[in-house]
């Protein structure tokens, strides 16, 4: 049986389901908290009774306990109470029954004042599930559905009313069965007051339930509409032009077939993006929350696009064969008018389309479909002095190197609708938004403009050729990608981040950088040393064999041992027993081993080492010098042309003599040769960051009896 919970502190006892926290009980019964250990294992049943034992406190069914904290002041139950954290502070207070109980009752009090007390406490209870549940419980739902409904409350109370009920419906504690039109039309036309806080809490309240409630949304749209929205984005309070932007974003997001279409064409109107722009963007502060709902509205404003996005160019439209003709037309507009129409292919050729009879064709691949055409004609159309010069400048360079402009175009629209999530849903959480976005119209054919420019810049910058193409690609997407993450006011901005700071000079100095911090990081990561570990053996053999094989193929030294100090030619015999050396006169061919007649036995050599520089005055010769100790006391004294074959020959004697290698090339070819070896070991987890923290690996389950479906 365990021991009781909340003993006075013990430093000696250490236990991972115990917890060292203080609670603080109400002030009359004592006046500061005690520290006491928490046992996650004890039902909160329990830690409640034996704490009204600790505190000599009557009908311990009557309190519960809560976090200490101010922003998170909720009741711990059974699935909460492993929240709970060493150092912290918790509550015993009333239970959440006891206290949904008396917030109800003085509800419906007579009293004014008591009534107006309770809307205050539950605006702030209400947000705590637990006493949610227990107030619905009391069909305090219903109750505040006839408050609302009866639209007594002015003010204050109002705003405190509306709260609750926001809460409830946040804990989905509210059945939508309990919204009736009624309720919903009045909660609108709270919106109309001048008290910015109702204003704010019902419009919260009216996107919950057009999010939360299908059934309820043609009754909140009778209600509301986007042109009787749009005044209150202009409204000075932040709190009701963030709720206001969110129910926009509600009723566009949940919008019905028939309602779609109108509520499209709103968003893409001047008239909203503008205002969004002038009072929302341009704000001094943007919370967090604001921020996500400007995501979601420019998500909104690009979906606009897929549907073009994934629709092939018609060969029989009209508008689209003159958008093609136009192409071809901006960019040689100086001869354009001259040329036979059988000439048109070799223009369509040097824009780099793949079929120049037919150039339809290239439009054809959906994804990006008519949406490519669209982004390249208003390049052409638009900016067709810049076009003119991108085109012409391109045809400058020799064939090899030149950018296939329209591969470009069409590819770049793609990359682009990718970067930004063109046709997906709008993220839940995400605060990604891009004031640029809001600053024009036809963002993002502007957006195309600037991103195409970049690529023919890139294109140029890295020398490229035709084979090129994806890396190019590559770059000019990782320099998009890092400046919209700076959030550029404008397409100015934007332009000139990614000309300066993100130059491709500098991409490729970030690229370089974090590689080479992920290599650093992933090196030092345990599973990364204990596989080094595991290779060195094989690495280090490696290295004894290549040592070995360097003195099987011999090499010249100077043998300062003999008078003259010739330069002799010194050979490992196959079976690694005798080394062979002999004057070397002919330096065109390397002798035979046979020809060379002195002979030393391994098994005669006791030692070998380094000596120093020789100096002829003040100079240096560049020798180096290492001595053969023999067994016999006599030594022999060589000299390298390098400081490397130096230490190539210690190493093999070394490793002849049964020794480790100690040289400097030693160590930096195992450290080379085996960050090698580990890069080849870890191909597949490129660019991924290793943890150095291996995850937990849970408990086996009772039973391995799975059932699947």
């Amino acid at each position: 049986m365990m021991g009781n919970p909340l003993k006075i502190l013990d430093n000696q006892q250490k236990d991972k389901h115990i917890f060292k926290l203080a609670i603080e009980p109400p002030q009359h019964i004592a006046p500061t908290p005690k520290l006491h250990e928490w046992d996650v294992r004890q039902p909160l049943e329990d830690i409640i009774n034996e704490l009204a034992v600790h505190y000599n406190i009557p009908r311990p069914q009557e309190y519960g306990i809560k976090f200490g904290d101010n922003v998170n002041n909720f009741y711990i139950t059974e699935k909460t109470k492993r929240d709970v954290k060493d150092g912290i502070i918790l509550k015993l207070t009333t239970a959440p029954w006891k206290e949904a109980k008396e917030v109800y009752s003085a509800l419906k009090s007579a009293s004014a004042g008591h009534r107006n007390e309770a809307l205050a406490k539950l605006s702030v209870s209400a947000k705590d599930a637990t006493f949610g549940a227990e107030f619905v419980k009391l069909e305090g739902v219903e109750y505040l559905m006839s408050r609302v409904e009866e639209g007594k409350e002015k003010g204050q109370e109002l705003c405190c009313l509306l709260t609750g009920v926001q809460a409830l419906m946040k804990n989905k504690q509210i059945p939508s069965t309990t919204l009736t039109p009624a309720v919903l039309k009045k909660i609108a036309f709270f919106v109309g007051p001048a008290n910015a806080k109702v204003t704010q809490v019902a419009l919260a309240i009216l996107e919950s339930v057009v999010m939360n409630c299908p059934d309820h949304y043609v009754t909140v749209t009778n209600e509301v509409t986007l042109s009787s929205l749009r005044p209150y984005l202009d409204n000075p309070d932040d709190g009701v032009r963030q709720e206001c932007l969110g129910l926009i974003n509600a009723l566009c997001l949940k919008a019905t077939a028939e309602k779609k279409k109108r509520f499209e064409e709103s968003i893409a109107s001047r008239e909203l993006r503008v205002v969004i722009h002038e009072k929302v963007v341009r704000a001094a502060l943007i919370s967090n929350e604001m921020a996500h709902n400007l995501y979601v509205f420019q998500q909104l404003y690009l979906n606009l696009l897929q549907h073009k996005r994934m629709m092939k160019v018609d060969q029989n439209d009209e508008l689209h064969q003159e958008m093609i003709l136009n192409l071809r037309k901006n960019a040689f507009a100086a001869d354009a008018e001259n040329k036979r129409p059988m000439m048109h292919t070799d223009d369509f050729k040097k824009l780099g389309f793949t079929d120049p009879s037919d150039p339809a064709k290239d439009f054809e691949a959906t994804p990006p479909g008519v949406l490519g055409l669209q982004c390249w004609s208003h390049l052409s159309n638009q900016h067709t002095e810049n076009y003119t010069q991108m085109v012409h400048d391109n045809l400058g360079r020799g064939e090899e190197y030149q950018c296939p402009f329209a591969q470009a175009c069409i590819s770049l629209t793609e990359a682009l609708c990718n970067i930004l999530n063109i046709g997906d849903e709008p993220d839940t959480v995400s605060t990604s938004y891009h004031p640029m976005f809001f600053a024009m119209e036809d963002s993002f054919e502007e957006f195309f403009c600037h991103c195409i420019k970049l690529f023919h810049k890139t294109w140029k910058e890295m020398k490229a050729c035709h084979v090129d193409f994806p890396k190019v690609m590559s770059v000019v997407k990782e320099q998009i990608t890092e400046a919209l993450a700076l959030k550029p006011a404008s397409m100015d901005s934007f332009w000139q981040q990614v000309q300066t700071r993100f130059a491709y000079a500098n991409i490729k100095e970030l690229r370089k950088l974090r590689r080479v911090s992920l290599d650093d990081n992933n090196s030092q990561a345990p599973s990364v040393l204990d596989l080094k570990q595991q290779l060195t053996a094989d690495v280090m053999e490696l290295i004894k064999q290549q040592r070995l094989n360097f003195m099987v193929k011999g090499g010249k030294l100077s043998n300062r041992s003999m008078k003259g100090k010739p330069t002799q030619y010194f050979q490992l015999s196959r079976n690694h027993k005798v080394l062979h050396y002999g004057d070397y006169r002919d330096s065109t061919s390397i002798p035979s081993i046979e020809t060379l007649k002195e002979k030393i036995q391994v098994i005669d050599i006791a030692e070998v080492a380094a000596g120093k520089y020789q100096t002829t005055g003040n100079r240096p010769h560049h020798k180096h010098l290492f001595t053969i100790s023999m067994i016999n006391n006599t030594k022999i004294e060589l000299s390298s042309e390098t400081f490397e074959g130096m230490e190539m020959w210690i190493d093999g004697f070394d490793i002849l003599l049964g020794r480790e290698m100690s040289s400097n090339k030693a160590k930096s070819d195992l450290e080379y040769l085996l960050g090698i070896e580990v890069s080849i070991h870890l191909l597949d987890t490129a660019n991924l960051v290793i943890p150095h923290i291996a995850p937990v690996v849970p408990e086996p389950p009772e039973d391995f009896n799975f059932c699947t479906d």
